[in-house]
């Protein structure tokens, strides 16, 4: 397996995985993926954000000086009215074709329902500007900072509708300092990706992650620390870099198992080269070792291309056992992950990342299904 170069530290951050609420049932999947395997032609997601606090000593009084961002904020609960018109009759189409959109929370209030104060937080980080990660930054108090990724502000201030090609609402960006992320003078690189030292003590990056939005970011947090730095843990947050695992494994690094054990999967184990035959590879293809998915050139990618490129990159993350990765959207980690208000910083031991490598195949209980009817 190989080991990403990452620079050494003797700092942390405390990763906070917060379910904002959000879900999509029977969800477009070929906006986001492809091909579409017969007996799968749905997407089922969730919406995570995350909540990365900092804590670091003054070097004159030696107290200790918290700091908290919040890393993707979910859609705002009531997106018919807290969106711009285009965007709530492109979304609306989704449920004209039977998705079931339902959000309980603004993800302030589940933040303040977990006994977080909105003013203890520093910033508030999109992963990008789409409808369902840039939440209500009008909800929280206006010292709280907002920072986007290259050219998100510069192409989409002030806002609609002042700016009609916003895909966010003006009230968001007023009356609040935002920041615009810039790659171009850095110097750092992790795993091909250019990178920004956020606290300056090697404990949070932010990565450029282009492809799927304008300014898409991704993170990397350490989460532990060892003696010599070998055994250190990370939690990598991919926000839209991908949408469910299949697009991510298996690959050249982390091939499909012969038999794989997942709750609600029948039969349960469930032998590899079930998925194997679902694979939509074309003949001759190594199905153990490659994606069941790709980024399609026709999707809500503006480059699918430089998308798919990330997808590869972080593909070495993922196999990297000191790495456990994310995205923001795989509803199916659900019952692997503790989320806020407890922290995920000892996942390793807790053995999340062999619990939910393989548990998005759970999706293709009717695929499989449909390829053992047919065989017969």
């Amino acid at each position: 397996m190989p080991a990403v170069e990452i620079p050494k530290s003797n700092q942390t951050v405390d990763v906070q995985i917060v379910d904002t609420t959000f879900r999509i049932k029977d969800g477009p999947l070929a906006i986001f993926m492809g091909p579409v395997i017969e007996g799968q032609e749905k997407l089922n997601v969730g919406g995570f954000g995350y909540l990365v606090t900092h804590t670091e000593l003054s070097p004159v009084s030696g107290e200790e000086r918290i700091r908290k961002v919040l890393f993707d904020l979910g859609p705002p609960k009531d997106w018919k009215s807290d969106l711009p018109e285009p965007l709530v009759k492109r979304v609306g189409s989704w449920e004209d074709d039977g998705a079931v959109i339902t959000i309980e929370k603004h993800v302030s209030e589940v933040l303040e329902d977990g006994g977080v104060d909105l003013n203890t937080i520093e910033a508030l980080i999109w992963s990008h500007a789409h409808w369902d990660h840039t939440g209500r930054p009008s909800l929280f108090p206006p010292a709280v900072n907002l920072i986007v990724g290259p050219s998100v502000s510069s192409k989409f201030s002030p806002g609609y509708p002042e700016n009609p090609d916003a895909p966010f609402l003006s009230q968001e960006f007023a009356g609040r300092n935002v920041t615009e992320l810039s790659f171009e003078s850095s110097t750092l690189t992790i795993g091909g990706m250019k990178a920004i030292d956020f606290f300056n003590d090697g404990s949070f990056y932010i990565l450029d992650a282009p492809g799927h939005a304008d300014g898409h970011i991704n993170a990397l947090a350490r989460t532990t620390i060892s003696q010599d730095s070998l055994d250190d843990t990370f939690i990598f947050l991919g926000a839209d870099s991908y949408h469910l695992g299949s697009q991510l494994r298996p690959n050249s690094y982390t091939s499909l198992p012969t038999s794989v054990d997942i709750p609600n999967l029948t039969p349960c184990p469930c032998p590899g080269e079930l998925f194997e035959r679902i694979h939509p590879l074309p003949v001759g293809g190594d199905p153990s070792r490659t994606p069941f998915h790709i980024i399609p050139e026709k999707s809500v990618a503006i480059n699918a291309k430089a998308a798919q490129e990330v997808i590869n990159k972080i593909q070495a993350f993922d196999a990297d056992e000191r790495v456990f990765v994310l995205n923001a959207h795989e509803w199916n980690y659900y019952d692997v992950l503790e989320v806020f208000p407890k922290t995920a910083n000892g996942w390793k031991k807790k053995g999340w990342k062999e619990k939910a490598r393989w548990r998005f195949l759970g999706d293709f209980q009717r695929a499989v299904d449909l390829a053992a009817t047919t065989r017969k």
